[in-house]
C-alpha cells in the first residue's frame, strides 16, 4: 500500500502549505498527490494513528493493520508529510460526539487552520452511526456496527479504557447487509459467539455487500434471515430479542432497489443476547453551517469540491457519505487536483 502513487520522492517545493483534516483513505491519497506536486502537507486526525477506519474500523482479517501503518509511515518518512494525532478540528460550537472522540486530546477550530494554511481539505469520514429509530434501541447489549467494530480495533491498539463487547457464548443478531454488517457478523463468529444471525429487509440480491459476501458468511455458519424488518428490540433493561415483520418486495425506490413492504400479521421474535445495528453511518464534518455541504454535494459550489468557505475543500465519506475505499481514494485525489488548480489560477 502506497499513497505516493505519482512520484518516488516529493516534488520541487512550490511554496504552498496544505492542511488535511482526517487521515483516512481520502486524506492520505490527497496528501500523497499534493506532496508529489511540491506542497508542504500536514494532516490532523483525532485518532492516535493514521489510517482512519482502515485501522480503527475494518477488521484485520479484511485489511491488515500493518499495511495501513506502513503506508502512512512512508508518507511521513519519504514524502515529508507531517501528522498531528489525537487532534480534532471543529467549529466554534462543539457538535454531537462521534466514535473515536475518546482518543482526542486537543481541539483546534477550523478557522485557526484557515489562517495558517493556503488551503484545507476536509476528509473527516463517517464516524457517526445511523439510528434505526425503533423501540428498545437504547437497551443494554445493543450496539451500532461502528461502535462494536471500533471497540474491537481500539482494544487491539492497546486502549485500556475502551472495552469491546463480549460475544463468547452469546446469541448475536446483526441488522444490515453492508460490509460493516458483514464484518460485525464475522467478528462475532471469530470471537466465540454461539450463534450469529443476520437480518435484512430485502434479499441477498440487493445486499450492499454483495451476494458473494453473504454466501461466504452462510458457509461459515451465519444464519441469514432476509425479508425481515425489525420493528422493536425486546427486553427489560437489557436486550432479550428482536421483534420482526416479514417483508415483500414492492416497486423500486429512489435507490433503484425494490422497496421492502412489511406485511401486517407476520410478526415474530428472534431471541438475542446482543444486537449489532449495522445500518450505515453519516458524514462527520465540523459543525459549521458556512460549509454549505448540500450545495457541494449537488455540484453547485463555486469550484469543484470546494465548500462555502474559500479554499476549504471536502472529499471522501465526508462529502459523499459512506462508500468503498476506492471511491474515497478517488475523491481525495480529485479534491487535491481541484485545490491545486484553484491555487494556481489565484497565484
Amino acid at each position: 500500500m502506497n499513497f505516493g502513487l505519482f512520484c518516488d520522492k516529493p516534488g520541487k517545493a512550490n511554496g504552498f502549505k496544505i492542511g488535511i483534516i482526517g487521515a483516512g483513505p481520502s486524506g492520505l491519497a490527497a496528501a500523497g498527490w499534493l506532496a508529489c506536486q511540491g506542497c508542504k502537507v500536514e494532516i490532523f486526525d483525532k485518532m492516535p494513528k493514521p489510517g482512519g477506519l482502515l485501522v480503527f474500523g475494518i477488521p484485520d482479517f479484511r485489511i491488515p493493520i500493518k499495511r495501513s501503518e506502513d503506508a502512512a509511515g512512508l508518507l511521513q518518512e519519504r514524502y515529508g508529510v507531517v501528522f498531528h494525532g489525537r487532534t480534532k478540528v471543529c467549529g466554534p460550537e462543539r457538535g454531537p460526539g462521534d466514535d473515536g472522540d475518546e482518543f482526542c486530546e486537543k481541539r483546534i477550530e477550523l478557522e485557526t487552520l484557515r489562517k495558517e494554511f493556503d488551503a484545507l481539505i476536509l476528509c473527516t469520514g463517517s464516524w457517526r452511526s445511523r439510528k434505526m429509530r425503533v423501540p428498545g434501541e437504547d437497551l443494554a447489549g445493543v450496539y451500532s456496527g461502528l461502535e462494536y467494530l471500533f471497540a474491537l480495533r481500539a482494544k487491539a491498539h492497546g486502549a485500556k479504557d475502551i472495552q469491546a463487547p463480549e460475544t463468547k457464548g452469546k446469541n448475536v443478531a446483526v441488522i444490515g447487509s453492508g460490509l460493516c454488517a458483514v464484518d460485525a457478523a464475522q467478528s462475532a463468529l471469530k470471537n466465540g459467539a454461539a450463534r450469529v444471525s443476520m437480518l435484512y429487509r430485502r434479499t441477498m440480491n440487493e445486499a450492499p455487500a454483495g451476494s458473494h459476501e453473504i454466501m461466504r458468511l452462510k458457509q461459515q455458519g451465519v444464519l441469514w434471515q432476509e425479508l425481515s424488518a425489525p420493528v422493536c428490540i425486546v427486553g427489560d433493561k437489557r436486550v432479550q430479542g428482536i421483534s420482526c415483520l416479514q417483508c415483500a418486495l414492492g416497486e423500486p425506490d429512489a435507490s433503484g432497489r425494490c422497496r421492502p413492504v412489511p406485511q401486517e400479521g407476520t410478526e415474530s421474535e428472534l431471541p438475542a443476547d446482543m444486537v449489532v445495528c449495522a445500518v450505515g453511518e453519516v458524514s462527520t464534518l465540523p459543525n459549521i453551517k458556512e460549509l454549505k455541504m448540500d450545495e457541494v454535494r449537488k455540484g453547485a459550489s463555486a469550484w469543484p469540491q470546494m465548500t462555502g468557505l474559500e479554499n476549504v475543500f471536502a472529499a471522501g465519506d465526508a462529502l459523499t457519505g459512506p462508500g468503498k475505499i476506492g471511491l474515497a481514494l478517488v475523491g481525495g485525489l480529485n479534491a487535491a487536483r481541484s485545490l491545486m488548480k484553484r491555487l494556481g489560477e489565484m497565484a
